[in-house]
């Protein structure tokens, strides 16, 4: 029995046409989806709150793309739209990698909750629903009475496509190619389908106009900051190496602050870098643990200031540690022992003890979640010497605000005794046993030969205070833990 419709397309698509078209429309929205990730990483930062937008806008999307081929797919128009929805699409994901930086910048004032939906909005939105109108339309142009065995059909293509553009890009393309090409790649399959599509309906200057347009695209440059001497794309970070001056920086992700400062032929930076100097005089260090070493600026100091030091740094990303010992001259410390590992996991498995554990963990701007829980804190706590400490750097311009206090107070529920320390960036200091703050700052002041040190101690001592914990203040924990909200919160008010 055939089923009556008040309109017919003018054109039928082949089975194989059509099952392409359906599968690389799905492939598609999920590469997107993945690569939006990296788009929208250095102004939001890889958080629970960027990924929430990024899948809720999609499906959102999704659904009002599903509900507008339903409606256009029983018009004689059906091909013209679905041909038009193709061209759109590409030539729109064709101008993300040059224009996208242009309107995320603003965005990011909307902060992380609405930022990140409207960001996704404006670059995920127009794609997603124009090809989300694939799967009902082709239904439509494939299907005689067997309605509901087409549509099972290209829903399932469909969806094959969408796991093969999820793990393409997160296995492949991001590693290998980088967001720009990964972006271009997805564009090429899409107009792969409206080239199909175009032939089977005899759309042939349609489809030149699309070429021509998507060849222009692609010659739009993406120039280089000056200074740039490396900029490359991992499976953890975008990476820049930026020369300005005598100062070399590292940028991870986002490029509006750095992960580390360098001045060149100079011990100290200036910044709360230079603060982890004073953790081996407080407590006769002798190895250091130094969770998040990045370019590794801190772990030099360590090793100049103290001869006798034995420093271990671990970063998440080969490509980082790899990047230290070649633009930042750690491979010319022997003393420097790197490894790449996620802090957590390496604490887990290492069966060592030191002296100090350091931590400078922050991605995109905010510490991973499970670094900063009382689950977190005792785990350190344990890997530490008799007579260990813990120093922790805190993004925060205020000590009494809600991301330094309940840091505080999560820290005290395996040390027994905190300070803080503050020159722009507060440093947790805690103690595996108990101290006062006198006795801290008498340690710091015992004599000492470094020039360098002197100075920091300096700095220190004048900041040094035991460090509350306010009963008011939430204890982070592995089940519940705000502070990437708490952190965005802060940056966009307190800075």
């Amino acid at each position: 029995m055939s089923t009556a419709v008040h309109d017919t397309p003018t054109v039928t698509l082949p089975r194989g046409v059509a099952l392409g078209i359906a599968f690389i429309a799905g492939w598609a929205i999920m590469q997107l989806e993945i690569l939006g990730g990296r788009v929208l990483a250095p102004w939001f930062g890889y958080s629970v709150y960027q990924w929430g937008a990024l899948i809720g806008v999609v499906m959102a999307a999704l659904a009002a793309g599903y509900w507008l081929g339903g409606k256009v797919g029983d018009s004689p128009r059906a091909t013209r739209f679905l041909l038009a929805a193709l061209s759109i699409s590409a030539l729109f994901v064709l101008a993300v990698p040059p224009f996208a930086e242009s309107f995320m910048r603003p965005l990011r004032a909307l902060g992380p909750g609405w930022g990140a939906v409207v960001a996704t909005a404006v670059l995920l939105g127009v794609p997603s629903v124009l090809l989300a109108t694939t799967s009902p339309i082709v239904i439509r142009l494939t299907a005689t009475e067997f309605i509901a065995k087409t549509a099972g059909r290209v829903y399932a293509v469909s969806t094959v496509g969408s796991i093969g553009g999820t793990f393409f890009a997160a296995f492949y393309v991001i590693p290998e190619l980088g967001s720009r090409l990964g972006h271009l790649v997805a564009a090429g399959l899409i107009i792969v389908a409206a080239a199909a599509l175009a032939l089977s309906a005899r759309q042939v200057k349609s489809l030149a106009a699309l070429v021509v347009v998507s060849a222009v695209l692609t010659q739009i440059p993406s120039s280089p900051a000056p200074g740039v001497i490396l900029r490359k794309e991992t499976l953890h970070n975008i990476i820049t190496v930026q020369d300005a001056g005598k100062h070399r920086y590292l940028y991870l992700n986002y490029t509006w602050a750095p992960q580390t400062v360098m001045i060149k032929n100079q011990v100290l930076t200036g910044i709360y870098y230079d603060l982890f100097l004073l953790g081996p005089k407080i407590n006769d260090a002798k190895t250091v643990l130094f969770l998040g070493s990045a370019g590794g600026t801190a772990l030099k100091q360590l090793t100049h200031v103290y001869p006798d030091l034995q420093v271990t740094g671990v970063d998440l990303d080969p490509e980082v540690v790899a990047i230290a010992d070649k633009y930042f001259g750690l491979a010319a410390e022997p003393r420097i022992r790197q490894v790449a590992a996620d802090a957590r996991w390496f604490l887990t498995q290492t069966g060592d003890r030191y002296d100090m554990i350091a931590i400078d963990l922050y991605v995109t701007g905010h510490v991973p979640f499970f670094t900063t829980t009382m689950e977190f804190f005792r785990l350190a706590h344990d890997r530490l010497s008799e007579n260990g400490i813990l120093m922790m750097n805190i993004l925060s311009p205020r000590p009494g605000d809600d991301l330094v206090g309940p840091m505080v107070r999560t820290a005290r529920t395996a040390f027994p005794s905190t300070f803080l320390v503050n020159t722009g960036n507060y440093i947790l200091i805690a103690s595996k046993t108990p101290l006062t703050a006198e006795a801290v700052k008498r340690r710091l002041r015992q004599e000492t030969n470094s020039a360098e040190l002197r100075r920091v101690i300096s700095r220190g001592l004048s900041t040094l205070r035991p460090a509350s914990a306010d009963p008011a203040w939430p204890i982070f924990t592995d089940d519940r833990n705000d502070v990437e909200f708490r952190t965005f919160r802060m940056l966009r008010s307190g800075f």
